[in-house]
């Protein structure tokens, strides 16, 4: 439940800037180990939701996304394997930014609103915040929608 100590971790909400750009709330960014000018992989999430999922390249270089990021020619341009989307792209200002390329992508758009979750060690999800709210109503965690409301926003 968000905003919950000792549940999965929320680290907030951010939202998709006039610019592009999408605030990695500090706590995550410490987190997953990310740098200024240091590269992340970006995934798609669920298919059929929008978002994107941001891990730390060299971690995921050492792991199951090596033959992956092998793949990937060029920086923010998504390539597609088995039906979920990647991209390279370096981080600015404790910032992503999402090229008009990436946010068709990702199925997003500029104002839209994002869930910061810890999906596993090595990737975050950042998943707009109307597909946690159903899914949370769907289960009938109606705590878990009004805690939303107590995530800070970046």
């Amino acid at each position: 439940m968000p905003g919950m100590p000792g549940t999965k971790e929320a680290y907030g909400i951010s939202v998709i800037n006039a610019d592009q750009s999408v605030n990695i709330p500090p706590k995550a960014f410490v987190r997953y180990g990310l740098r200024d000018n240091g590269i992340v992989l970006l995934t798609s999430t669920h298919k059929g939701e929008g978002g994107f999922a941001i891990l730390n390249r060299d971690k995921a270089y050492r792991s199951v996304f090596k033959s992956t990021i092998d793949r990937i020619q060029s920086l923010d341009t998504a390539i597609w394997i088995r039906d979920r989307a990647y991209a390279l792209t370096n981080l600015v200002d404790k910032k992503v930014v999402l090229n008009d390329h990436l946010l068709i992508t990702f199925n997003l758009k500029v104002g839209a609103r994002l869930m910061v979750v810890k999906s596993t060690t090595v990737a975050m999800s950042f998943t707009p915040v109307e597909i946690w709210k159903k899914k949370f109503e769907d289960r009938g965690m109606i705590e878990a929608v009004k805690n939303m409301s107590k995530l800070e926003i970046f």
